[in-house]
């Protein structure tokens, strides 16, 4: 005889999670702020990297918050090479925003994993 197991449905925040996850490991491009040097962001105790899934989101960003700011992609290389070593050195938390300001916040290791792991196919913008 078959055992059937009752599955609770998920929450509405969990399923947005797991969808925002999903998009980070197969969007292929993360976008920063850049003008001489990275954007950073602060809030209750903490310090933020914003990142976002595309650039018309982090420029409708930039417009309100940094004016000066243009929208960057990171690539692999960027992240290796300058962004992880920084943002763990600083104890800096990656979040990714939309265009509200609302994020979703990340570790470091959790942000390698998710986008930058060596198993994800970058695709040329």
């Amino acid at each position: 005889m078959k055992k059937y197991i009752h599955l609770q449905p998920i929450s509405n925040e969990l399923f947005i999670k797991i969808s925002i996850l999903k998009s980070l490991m197969y969007c292929g491009v993360l976008w920063g702020l850049y003008h001489d040097g990275w954007a950073m962001k602060s809030g209750s105790n903490e310090v933020y990297f914003p990142f976002w899934l595309n650039a018309v989101q982090a420029h409708q960003y930039a417009k309100i918050h940094w004016p000066h700011y243009t929208p960057r992609r990171i690539t692999h290389k960027d992240f290796r090479e300058s962004l992880l070593p920084t943002l763990t050195r600083l104890n800096i938390m990656p979040a990714l925003f939309n265009s509200s300001s609302r994020k979703f916040k990340l570790s470091t290791s959790q942000m390698e994993h998710f986008f930058f792991h060596s198993h994800v196919q970058f695709q040329p913008a």
